[in-house]
C-alpha cells in the first residue's frame, strides 16, 4: 500500500545550521561572484543584440544574481535582521553592477537595432510572475538537499533575471524608456514572487521554528503585508497579460482575414501586410503586387464590411521597371488572359 505521507514528504537532507550558512555565504557580492556577474551580463547583452537565444540561456546559468534575493527573503522567514540588510546591500549593488556593464555594452556596440531577444523581456505578464514563484519554490528545495547544482541552474534559466536587466541597461543606453522600464520591471517581479517562494517553503519547512519561536501575530501581519505587496505588483502584469492578449488576438484576426482574401480573391497578389494600433484605432495595411489599373480601388473597399472595428489601408507595391518586375507582370498578365479563356470555355461549354 501506497505511504502517501511519506510520498509528498519534503525531507531536509541537510542541517538547518548548514542551509543557513549557505544561504548567508550566496549573499555576498564580491570577488569571483562580482566578475561572473559582469562576463554574464556581457554574454547576455550579446546573446540580446545579436539574437541569439543559446547566448542568453549560458549568460543565464552562470550568473549570481539570485543569492542576495533568497537570503532577503529567508532573513524575512526566520526574523534575521542581520541577514535581510546583507540581502538588501548586495542585491542594491549586483543591480547597478548588472545595469552599468549592460549599459555600458549597449553604448559602444555598433548594432542598436530592437532583436526579438530583447522585444521578449521588455513585457512581464501575470504568467511570468507565476513562473518566478515556482521558481522560488524550486531554489529552495535545490537549496536545502545535498546536490543542488542542477536544481538551481534550471531556476536560473526558467526564472531568466538576467535578460531583463540586460534590457533596462539597452534602454538606458539608448534613451528607450520603455525597454527600461519595462525590463526593469520584469527583473523586479523575479525577484519579489522568487522572493515570495522562498519565504512561504522556509516556513512549511519549519525553518522558522527552529530560529525562532513561533509568533502567529507576527505571522499574520507579514503574510498581511506581502499579500497586499504581491497584490500591488501583480496589477501592472495582469494589464500587461491582457495588452498582450489584445494583440494576439488582433494577430490571429489578420491572418484569418488574409487568409479569406486570399481563398476567395486569387487574383489579388498580396506580398505583404502589418497590423498595428494608432490612438486606439486598430488599422491593417495590406500591400498589393496588382496594378491599380487592374483592380480598382472601389474594388478593394468591398473587403472593408469583413472587419468592421479594424480600418484596412490598401496599398500598391512601388512600380519598378525592372527586368524582373516586367517578367513578373509579364507573367501575371498570362494567368489572367489563361483564366479568361478558361471561364469563356466553360460558359461556352455549358451554352451547347
Amino acid at each position: 500500500m501506497i505511504n502517501f505521507q511519506k510520498l509528498f514528504a519534503l525531507p531536509k537532507e541537510e542541517e538547518e545550521d548548514f542551509t543557513f550558512n549557505e544561504i548567508e555565504e550566496g549573499i555576498y557580492f564580491r570577488g569571483h561572484n562580482l566578475w561572473l556577474l559582469v562576463i554574464s551580463m556581457g554574454i547576455a547583452c550579446i546573446g540580446l543584440n545579436v539574437n541569439s537565444p543559446a547566448a542568453v540561456i549560458g549568460a543565464m546559468l552562470i550568473s549570481p544574481l539570485m543569492g542576495p534575493i533568497v537570503g532577503v527573503a529567508f532573513g524575512f522567514s526566520i526574523g534575521n535582521r542581520q541577514l535581510i540588510k546583507l540581502g538588501v546591500v548586495n542585491w542594491g549593488l549586483m543591480i547597478l553592477v548588472a545595469l552599468c556593464s549592460s549599459t555600458l555594452y549597449f553604448f559602444i556596440t555598433p548594432f542598436h537595432s530592437e532583436t526579438a531577444q530583447l522585444e521578449s523581456f521588455k513585457t512581464a505578464t501575470i504568467f511570468d510572475c507565476f513562473l518566478a514563484l515556482l521558481g522560488g519554490f524550486a531554489w529552495f528545495l535545490g537549496i536545502v538537499r545535498k546536490e543542488a547544482i542542477k536544481v538551481i541552474a534550471g531556476v536560473a534559466v526558467s526564472t531568466a533575471c538576467i535578460p531583463p536587466l540586460c534590457t533596462a541597461g539597452f534602454g538606458i543606453a539608448n534613451g528607450n524608456w520603455e525597454y527600461f522600464w519595462g525590463g526593469f520591471y520584469f527583473y523586479l517581479i523575479n525577484c519579489f514572487f522568487i522572493g515570495v517562494g522562498t519565504w512561504i517553503l522556509s516556513i512549511i519547512l519549519g525553518y522558522q521554528k527552529y530560529y525562532l519561536k513561533k509568533n502567529k501575530t507576527r505571522n499574520h501581519k507579514m503574510s498581511l503585508f506581502i499579500s497586499l505587496i504581491s497584490a500591488i505588483i501583480l496589477i501592472p502584469s495582469i494589464w500587461l497579460t491582457k495588452k498582450k492578449w489584445d494583440k494576439e488576438k488582433l494577430k490571429e484576426r489578420s491572418e484569418s482575414y488574409i487568409k479569406t482574401i486570399k481563398d476567395n480573391h486569387p487574383e489579388l497578389a498580396i506580398i505583404n501586410h502589418e497590423i498595428y494600433e494608432e490612438k486606439g484605432e486598430k488599422f491593417l495595411k495590406i500591400t498589393l503586387l496588382n496594378d491599380s489599373a487592374a483592380i480598382s480601388k472601389g474594388r478593394l473597399d468591398e473587403h472593408n464590411n469583413l472587419v468592421k472595428d479594424i480600418h484596412l489601408i490598401w496599398q500598391y507595391s512601388p512600380r519598378q521597371q525592372t527586368t524582373e518586375f516586367l517578367e513578373i507582370e509579364n507573367m501575371q498578365s498570362q494567368i489572367s488572359e489563361l483564366k479568361r479563356e478558361i471561364e469563356r470555355l466553360k460558359v461556352k461549354k455549358n451554352n451547347n
